[in-house]
């Protein structure tokens, strides 16, 4: 049993540290459930029987996670966003999770620094102050200048974390087996693959020069936002655990009274940093997920900077147009389209019985179809599809879950700097555009472009398929057998789609031409152009008709 729990000699100190913790803040029932009493010292051992200490058993897991350290501090923190695998007693206990540790010493920042840059710090740095602006599990920051005199933040990652996280994660990943297969209470919620894609995450946020492409991602996409600022990165002073950028003023998102000195509305505060935050997600798909006020700070003249691009999302197209028809199924009373949608997000459980599924949709969809958008309050809305979620066993994917945090924490910020704030009125115009984008002509031609390179390419690769069946039926290798009884509807059907296929791209060549028409010309040469688009009118109602008769 040893041999299968511990996997290296040098972890069994640590396997002892982490369960004699559960143990002592009344954990025991998950060290007996894993058989692992074994490992645990006969002191330590003696507190199996006792009872729980008097705090509720959130706040004791709370405190587990303070206690063992960086790895456990990130895995809660993890852990308070998935509403879909933990009660809510849990998840806003795990919340207060805070990052704050003791500083590592100056002398440990100066011999990091030599390694990665091959000099002392005090030819890298004009200079630099011994005492960190901020310290966490992972890092800390300090204030250095370079030798142009640009003052900078110099976020450094403790020296030895990488091997002290590898460590527990190898200890958690064996732990996560265990549970599997012996807590099968937990078996639904797949530990194993929870833990893997902990693991992933946590090892994006060590490696600095992660979070420094991240910054300049960010930084070319909002160039050109007037009310957004990301912070400058000097990329010549970053390794994979230096980050150097520039020093950011100004005050937090939730000081009103700091906010109101410098004479910013803390309401336009809300609206500007909900539209800079939204505009990730709906526009570019890559976007802050965790943008709690700690990372939010505002500088004179309303200007929005977010900070710490450690933990960031993405989202493709489809995935943000599903998301809209999820929500479109919702307030229209569509339980098919909601079905449609969760499926094509990839929340799914393939042992969930379907009709008990499609109950509970029906009663959700129930509960919206008489609001618009504006008239819902998406932190309750996405809180109850959570439920939902986890009371099924549905399985979501990582990403999306970084999306609703990042939701439901804007419209907290938001309601924290304006009793009255209304995020649906910022995602709105951003649904809009989607939809206005999804079915452009010009999208439409493209998808269609693609569908004819797709026949053709099956077209192509047939003769060979052909030749080689015919060959295998030749030897004796195959045996087929026709039947022709309805192959001339079949023939009949695909002249017909073919026809429509042409129609359409037709269609949507005169909108197009049209279109370029009206924007360049001007006089007679515009007529031509309002005559395209009468045409392609006409035969869009005839082609709309001829379908409609066919489905009948």
């Amino acid at each position: 049993m040893l041999r299968e729990t511990v996997g290296h000699l040098r972890d069994l100190p640590r396997y002892r540290q982490i369960l004699a913790t559960l143990v002592r803040y009344g954990y025991h029932d998950i060290v007996v459930a894993l058989h692992l009493e074994g490992l645990i010292r006969p002191i330590e051992k003696a507190a199996l029987g006792e009872e729980a200490p008097t705090r509720d058993r959130p706040a004791r897991l709370r405190m587990i996670c303070e206690d063992l350290g960086p790895t456990f501090v990130k895995l809660g923190q993890i852990l308070s966003t998935r509403h879909d695998l933990l009660p809510e007693a849990y998840t806003a206990e795990l919340t207060q999770l805070r990052d704050n540790v003791k500083p590592f010493p100056f002398e440990e920042v100066e011999a990091i620094l030599l390694e990665e840059f091959g000099r002392p710090a005090a030819e890298v740095f004009a200079a630099i102050d011994p005492e960190p602006l901020a310290s966490a599990s992972i890092s800390q920051v300090h204030r250095a200048t370079l030798h142009d005199g640009q003052v900078v933040a110099l976020k450094i990652r403790r020296p030895g974390i990488d091997k002290v996280v590898q460590a527990d994660l190898d200890i958690l990943k064996n732990l996560a087996a265990l549970a599997e297969r012996r807590m099968p209470s937990l078996a639904a919620y797949s530990p194993v693959e929870q833990v893997k894609e902990f693991e992933r995450t946590l090892k994006r946020e060590l490696d600095l020069a992660v979070e420094r492409r991240t910054m300049e991602r960010c930084r070319g996409q909002f160039a050109r936002e007037p009310f957004a600022h990301i912070p400058l990165v000097f990329r010549e002073y970053c390794t994979s655990r230096v980050l150097a950028m520039e020093l950011i003023g100004g005050v937090g998102v939730d000081d009103l009274d700091g906010l109101r000195r410098l004479g910013i509305d803390p309401p336009t505060v809300a609206i500007r940093g909900a539209k800079i935050l939204l505009r990730q997600i709906f526009r570019f798909g890559f976007f802050h997920a965790d943008p709690h006020p700690g990372n939010l700070r505002v500088q004179p003249g309303g200007v929005i900077v977010p900070l710490d691009y450690g933990m960031f999302g993405r989202i493709d197209a489809a995935t943000r147009e599903q998301i809209v028809d999820l929500l479109i199924g919702l307030t229209s009373e569509d339980t098919d389209k909601v079905l449609r949608a969760l499926e094509a997000l990839e929340i799914r459980n393939e042992h969930v019985a379907p009709r008990a599924l499609r109950r509970d949709v029906s009663e959700l969809v129930a509960t919206y179809s008489d609001l618009t958008l504006d008239a819902i309050d998406l932190g309750v809305l996405l809180r109850e599809l959570v439920t939902f979620i986890r009371a099924h066993h549905l399985k979501i994917p990582p990403d999306l879950i970084l999306l609703i945090r990042a939701l439901v924490t804007i419209e907290g910020v938001g309601r924290t700097l304006d009793p009255h704030f209304d995020i649906a009125a910022q995602i709105r115009p951003l649904f809009r555009e989607l939809t206005a984008r999804r079915f452009h002509p010009r999208r439409l031609l493209a998808r269609t472009g693609r569908t004819l390179e797709d026949i053709q390419r099956i077209a192509t690769l047939l003769p060979d398929a052909l030749g080689q069946s015919l060959e295998s039926i030749r030897r004796g290798e195959l045996t087929v057998k026709f039947d022709l009884q309805h192959f001339e509807q079949l023939v009949r059907q695909l002249t017909r789609a073919s026809h429509t296929l042409t129609a359409g791209i037709v269609i949507a060549g005169l909108i197009i031409a049209s279109s370029l028409i009206v924007r360049t010309g001007s006089g007679a040469i515009n007529t031509l152009g309002y005559a395209g688009y009468t045409i392609a009118m006409v035969l869009g109602v005839a082609l709309t008709l001829s379908i409609f008769r066919k489905v009948q």
